[in-house]
């Protein structure tokens, strides 16, 4: 028996009740790559969903745009969400979104922003709060897996450049589930420590950015933040960059340059104090020869001053003497003075001080005599 025909419309009427009542196309999830992606003017957007043989039509309303925290490109893997609803004008099936996330490398990019977005406004990227490293560590610790390459590294180039400093290793995991607690765990325990060590390397070597996301978990984070000790944060590779290397006080390219970062080289070192000991001794070498030609110098200016004052002093006193003997009571007396002293020996300077009837001493130049003053009576002569 024949089947009637059937309109379009009574076609396309079946199909979408068919696949609207399909518990597997009502709520399917399809991994795909966005494809034609376009933002229309009334805020819906349409796309479609390929991979490498097929194509499936998606449809996502602004009512439901909340479901995304990120923008819509061309070539981003995505896994949707969603049903597939019948186009019956058109003939033509959608697949009406629901939910939608970024997948593989994509997801962990845009979590990698979202946290660092999340940090930066509490501030745990800000320069204010970065330690310097010190200049001479004598105890080094490493926060990395127990066995390894990036730990062999490190012993190295510390041992290679620095044969002075202790090296404390702290193991961790450095990825896979757990991964993340691990480490930030490590770091806690090297900062619990009665002697903790100087600086703290946190880091491993190169991977995928699968393999290096536990440098860019919120725990990790938040524990070199808390560190008291200085991290160097050495994760991966030269073109590797995780949320570990904003926080930490320093950033090193690999680990092999985390070890060369945390420790001076001590042979340089060396060569350094020779050079400041060779220099040290010119310099007070210099700075005696110049002290004895100053002391020599002021050695003759002294005995020059000296000589100078000598000479004042002298012609002074050749002066005070011809003084003296020019005013010399001996030289005045051989003038014809005589000097008249009372029976006290006090010198008489005023002949109203003679007494009558007293005698006098009257010293000259040659000797001397004693005389008495008399009366004289008046007369008319």
């Amino acid at each position: 028996m024949a089947v009637r025909p059937i309109s379009v419309s009574q076609l396309n009427d079946y199909l979408a009740r068919v696949i609207g009542t399909d518990p597997l196309l009502s709520n399917i999830t399809v991994r795909g790559e966005a494809s034609g992606v376009k933002y229309h003017s009334s805020g819906h957007i349409y796309f479609s969903l390929v991979d490498r043989d097929s194509q499936v039509r998606c449809f996502l309303s602004r009512n439901n745009l909340r479901v995304m925290d990120f923008r819509l490109q061309d070539g981003m893997a995505l896994v949707i969400g969603g049903s597939i609803s019948v186009y019956k004008q058109g003939g033509s099936y959608s697949l009406f979104v629901r939910s939608i996330e970024l997948e593989g490398e994509g997801a962990m990019a845009l979590a990698f922003e979202k946290m660092k977005k999340k940090l930066a406004a509490e501030g745990l990227f800000d320069q204010a709060h970065k330690k310097p490293l010190p200049t001479f560590p004598r105890r080094v610790g490493v926060v990395t897996a127990e066995t390894g390459a990036a730990i062999r590294d490190i012993l190295k180039n510390i041992t290679r450049k620095n044969d002075f400093v202790d090296v404390y290793l702290y193991p961790s995991m450095v990825q896979g589930e757990g991964a993340a607690e691990t480490i930030a765990e490590a770091i806690r325990l090297a900062n619990a420590q009665r002697e903790p060590v100087d600086v703290l390397i946190v880091g491993r070597g190169g991977g995928s950015a699968e393999d290096l996301s536990a440098f860019n978990e919120e725990c990790v984070a938040r524990a070199i933040f808390d560190s008291r000790i200085p991290v160097i944060s050495a994760v991966g590779h030269e073109i590797d960059f995780s949320i570990a290397d904003l926080v930490a006080d320093v950033r090193a390219e690999t680990p092999t340059a985390g070890a060369q970062m945390a420790v001076p080289d001590t042979e340089e070192l060396r060569g350094t104090i020779e050079e400041l000991k060779e220099t040290l001794l010119q310099n007070l070498e210099n700075t005696m020869l110049y002290q004895r030609l100053k002391i020599e110098n002021l050695k003759g200016s002294l005995e020059e001053r000296a000589q100078h004052r000598i000479g004042e002093a002298r012609t002074q006193i050749e002066t005070l003497r011809l003084l003296l003997e020019e005013n010399a009571p001996q030289k005045i007396l051989q003038n014809g003075y005589a000097i008249v002293e009372d029976p006290s020996g006090n010198v008489v300077v005023d002949a109203a001080d003679v007494a009558a009837n007293v005698p006098y001493k009257v010293i000259f130049a040659s000797g001397h005599a004693y005389m008495e003053r008399t009366e004289r009576g008046d007369s008319d002569e």
